[in-house]
């Protein structure tokens, strides 16, 4: 049995899915077996995750995902504001403090636990911004800093 968090992040995910597959909301909601309020919340939660792309897009044409800035992203509130006072403003700045193997994991910052850590994981993933070997441009700003973001 999934916790009620867990079940939340699931649900988030699999509606993802659905909807890039053109499923309508009505069909999400019937195939997850899930309360119209729960709808409402992943609607508000893909919208703002539509709407923040678009707005980067918009602003700067050759931005990546990377330079998503977190208080745009689809974290729950309390954790989007914990992380931009510890200075993360991208999830490119997210992806590289996981990266560095000589700084301690997010949970090490006040107010992030295993739970929260796990959703920042979570969505760096769904940004293929997990590091890795396929991270290529994380590690050309490591070595050239002036291709950096803005």
């Amino acid at each position: 049995m999934l916790s009620q968090a867990a079940q939340a992040s699931l649900n988030l995910e699999q509606a993802r899915d659905l909807r890039a597959q053109g499923r309508s909301y009505r069909e999400i909601r019937r195939k997850l077996g899930i309360t119209t309020h729960q709808l409402g919340h992943i609607r508000r939660l893909l919208k703002r995750e539509k709407a923040s792309l678009t707005r980067l897009a918009n602003g700067r044409p050759s931005a990546t995902k990377r330079d998503l800035p977190v208080r745009q992203s689809v974290l729950p509130s309390g954790l989007r504001q914990l992380l931009i006072a510890s200075g993360y403003r991208t999830l490119g700045d997210l992806s590289d403090r996981i990266a560095d193997l000589d700084l301690p994991g997010l949970e090490a910052i006040a107010g992030i636990g295993p739970h929260r850590a796990h959703l920042v994981t979570q969505l760096l993933d769904i940004h293929g911004l997990l590091p890795g070997p396929s991270d290529l441009r994380a590690a050309v700003e490591r070595l050239f800093p002036e291709f950096g973001p803005d």
